[in-house]
C-alpha cells in the first residue's frame, strides 16, 4: 500500500485453517513494523488452535511505501516593466498535496532566457513528500518596458541674426526613466522658411534602454 491509511485491517476471515481432527480457532496476534519508513515492512500474525490446543502461527507482509509524488500548482504569469519590479519569491503562493501525508515546499530558482525587452525569467518551486517523491512547476515572469522616458527641453529663444543661433546642446535637455538610463539626442533644426522672423524648430530625443522614444521640441526665431 501507498500510506499509512491504506493498511488492511486484520481479518481472520481471510485466513485458512484445517486440522486432523476437529475444528481450528484463529486469531490475530498483531503487527509487528520493522520501524523504517519508505517502505516500512509491517509483518502481521495470525495463530490457529485446535481443540487441544496445538498452535500454528502464519504471517502477512504489508509493504507501506509511497511511490507517488505529490502535486504542485505555481502562481499565474505576471509582467512587469523594470527588474526592480519583479516579485520575490513566495511559497506561501504556491500549493501542493499529497496522497499520504505532509508536504514541503521549496523555492528552487530563477532562470533568465538573457533576453532583454523582453526578459523572460522561469521561476521553479518544488514539492516534496515525506518520502521524498518530488514534483515542480513553474512561474513566467516577463520583464518589458514599454513605458516612453519623460523629456523637457530648453525654453523658447528668440535672437536678431542667424549668427546668433545657439548650438545644439543635450545638456540643456533633461529626461527620465521608469526603469533606468536614458540616452538623448539632438534630431536636428527645421526652419519655416520664413525672414523676419524665421521660426526653427529644434528637436531633441530621448530614448531609453527598450528603445522607448519620446521627443521635445525647442522653438528658435529669428528676427531683426
Amino acid at each position: 500500500v501507498e500510506c499509512s491509511g491504506d493498511i488492511p485491517p486484520a481479518d481472520i476471515s481471510q485466513v485458512t485453517a484445517t486440522d486432523n481432527c476437529g475444528t481450528v480457532t484463529i486469531t490475530f496476534i498483531g503487527d509487528v513494523s520493522d520501524g523504517n519508513t519508505c517502505p516500512e515492512v509491517i509483518t502481521r500474525t495470525y495463530e490457529a488452535e485446535d481443540e487441544c490446543g496445538n498452535t500454528s502461527t502464519c504471517t502477512q507482509t504489508i509493504t507501506v511505501g509511497d511511490m507517488t509524488p505529490p502535486t504542485i500548482t505555481c502562481p499565474g504569469p505576471v509582467t512587469v516593466e523594470c527588474s526592480a519590479d519583479v516579485p520575490p519569491a513566495d511559497i506561501s503562493l504556491v500549493t501542493a498535496t499529497d496522497n499520504c501525508g505532509n508536504v514541503t515546499i521549496t523555492f528552487i530558482g530563477d532562470v533568465s532566457d538573457g533576453n532583454t525587452c523582453p526578459e523572460v525569467i522561469t521561476r521553479t518551486y518544488q514539492a516534496e513528500d515525506e518520502c521524498g517523491n518530488t514534483s515542480t512547476c513553474t512561474q513566467t515572469i516577463t520583464v518589458g518596458d514599454m513605458t516612453p522616458p519623460t523629456i523637457s527641453c530648453p525654453g523658447p529663444v528668440t535672437v536678431e541674426c542667424s549668427g546668433e543661433i545657439p548650438p545644439a546642446d543635450i545638456s540643456q535637455v533633461t529626461a527620465t526613466d521608469n526603469c533606468g538610463t536614458v540616452t538623448i539626442t539632438f534630431i536636428g533644426d527645421v526652419s519655416d522658411g520664413n525672414t523676419c522672423p524665421e521660426v526653427i524648430t529644434r528637436t531633441y530625443e530621448a530614448e531609453d534602454e527598450c528603445g522607448n522614444t519620446l521627443t521635445c521640441t525647442q522653438t528658435i526665431t529669428v528676427g531683426d
